[in-house]
């Protein structure tokens, strides 16, 4: 785990594709490496799909359908990388804390 850490922790961002299926279902399906990349406070650029219906994307958080797509998120990155830094930590801290995930499971469980 600390080597996984460490490699996560020496990354300036996640830039990544998804699996067809994903991207042309729509799906909403993330990446737990990119919840990762976001908790230690690493911007991540991902194919669309879906996953914008469930997180905000455009402050530390990219999502890309096109190679334009993709350049821009990398642009603004590369451009302002403190604030999209703070902002991945952000967003991570909202929607991925164990407090906040395992609290909705447990509500929705009815625990």
């Amino acid at each position: 785990m600390a080597r996984y850490a460490e490699f996560i922790g020496g990354s300036r961002g996640e830039f990544t594709a998804a699996k067809d299926i994903y991207v042309r279902s729509n799906s909403g399906w993330f990446s737990d490496r990119s919840a990762c990349y976001l908790a230690a406070g690493r911007p991540v650029i991902t194919m669309r799909t879906g996953f914008s219906n469930f997180y905000p994307v455009g402050r530390g958080l990219f999502e890309y359908s096109t190679y334009e797509d993709a350049l821009a998120g990398i642009d603004a990155i590369t451009s302002d990388y403190a604030t999209h830094s703070q902002a991945a930590r952000e967003l991570a801290r909202e929607y991925f804390a164990a407090d906040r995930v395992l609290g909705a499971l447990f509500a929705a469980a009815g625990l």
